[in-house]
């Protein structure tokens, strides 16, 4: 969208200088010789930068008044005198923030609108950005480090945190917030994409470089060129393209498979996990010059039980959003409903609790009812829930079995619904499912096929 300028320069030489240096630019230009003129001929146009005359000019006062009238967004900047005398009169006079010099001024007026209109485009941008919801001083910690360096411009940005703690949120506000606002963003999911087709996922492929590659296709990495690449579950990425991926992001370039052609990338990359990614490193499942490569700025999302009051903040939003997207209105929570809200630990975290809150406004009897029934899982609001037993006595148990048990028992607690059991580890269905797959758990009944 072209922004407005307005200009009220007596001065035809410099008035046209200007007016022609940025509509060169791409700005739409009115442009008067006085502030009647543009009160009489422009009164239905709304401006988002004036650059106004500091002559005497006897309708200018009017023009200002309309200017800055409640709900406009127009800013005013005025264009210095040519004399001293005059400067210091329209400082008493209009208090203005800065001046535009006169004998350059047709450049400092490019470099102003630029600025007044990436800020204007930023702030559009972010209108639609996702909101981070919290209150409590973890997550507005997360909130000042994710403004901070976004605004910096950092290129590589990990994420940590249990499933289901926002990282998705917290990649798309680096992006959102950044200098790369107007790229794209490009959001690749390490979990659910097969190991023996990540590689060309993500470095794309040319014609024949394998059997069923008919025709060359970019890379998700190439797509996110001038904006950021989100690559979530990066701790599930396979070994050897590990460091494939670590030369990339060293040389900023990549190959396509099947082609010798390095390609220049210009990319921020955020990466994510729920992996203890330095235990990784010292079992060997995760290169070591990968992650500090990739840990040049960390920021840790927290666990849901850690941020105290916003659990009520985030299930009310949610409730609400719920209800407004089923078209019902007037369900309330109960006292107890909210307390047990709270005191539950949310295991699956912000996900967990935005999926429960759903399921409360879909289970409601009817418009206007007060809620008593908190709905929440037996024997999983406390650290009393359920417990995983090891056997330590043969020595260390390795990580694979860990997780191999874990995921064993939430099928036996959802009674072998991948959905459900999905749910209880706050993951996808496609993410439960490789890592089933992974560990060769198979003696299951897949709720997919029991409803076919």
């Amino acid at each position: 969208m072209s922004m407005t300028i307005l200009i009220v320069e007596p001065e035809h030489e410099l008035r046209s200088s200007v007016q022609h240096a940025l509509r060169e630019k791409g700005y739409r230009l009115y442009a008067f010789a006085s502030a009647a003129g543009a009160l009489e001929s422009a009164k239905d146009v709304v401006p988002d930068l004036c650059l106004l005359t500091a002559a005497e000019d006897s309708a200018m006062d009017e023009l200002v008044a309309s200017l800055r009238a409640p709900g406009s967004r127009s800013q005013v900047v005025w264009i210095a005198p040519p004399g001293d005398s005059e400067v210091e009169s329209l400082v008493r006079r209009r208090h203005p923030r800065g001046l535009l010099g006169r004998s350059n001024l047709s450049k400092e007026a490019c470099q102003l609108a630029l600025r007044v209109n990436r800020t204007q485009r930023r702030g559009r941008l972010l209108q639609g950005s996702p909101n981070m919801l919290g209150e409590s001083p973890p997550i507005l910690e997360v909130k000042a480090t994710i403004d901070k360096i976004a605004s910096a411009g950092a290129s590589t940005v990990l994420l940590t945190g249990e499933s289901g703690t926002g990282k998705e949120v917290a990649a798309r506000l680096v992006h959102s917030q950044g200098q790369r606002v107007d790229g794209p963003f490009v959001e690749v999911d390490c979990a659910t994409i097969p190991a023996n087709l990540m590689e060309s996922q993500l470095f794309g492929h040319e014609a024949g470089s394998f059997t069923d590659a008919r025709e060359t296709k970019m890379g998700l990495m190439e797509l996110g060129q001038g904006g950021t690449v989100f690559l979530d579950e990066i701790g599930e990425l396979e070994f050897g393209l590990q460091s494939k991926l670590l030369r990339v992001l060293d040389s900023r370039r990549l190959r396509r498979v099947g082609s010798s052609e390095e390609i220049p990338l210009d990319i921020h990359l955020v990466a994510a996990t729920n992996r203890d990614l330095e235990s990784e490193v010292r079992n060997g499942r995760f290169r070591a010059d990968l992650f500090y490569r990739l840990d040049v700025v960390r920021i840790h999302l927290p666990p849901l039980r850690h941020r105290g009051s916003d659990v009520l903040l985030l299930a009310d939003q949610f409730f609400d959003d719920s209800m407004r997207r089923l078209g019902r209105s007037g369900i309330t929570l109960s006292d107890e409903v909210r307390k047990a809200l709270q005191d539950y630990r949310w295991p699956g975290n912000v996900r967990e609790l935005k999926n429960h809150m759903e399921r409360l406004a879909l289970l409601a009897q009817s418009d206007n009812e007060v809620l008593t029934e908190s709905l929440l899982p037996a024997g999983r609001d406390s650290d009393a829930g359920n417990r995983i037993k090891l056997d330590f006595s043969d020595g260390p148990v390795a990580w694979e079995a860990i997780e191999r048990a874990v995921f064993s028992e939430a099928l036996r607690i959802a009674e072998g619904n991948v959905s459900e059991a999905a749910r209880l580890l706050g993951l996808g269905r496609g993410a439960f499912r490789y890592r089933l797959a992974r560990h060769d758990l198979t003696d299951f009944e897949d709720d997919s096929k029991k409803a076919a």
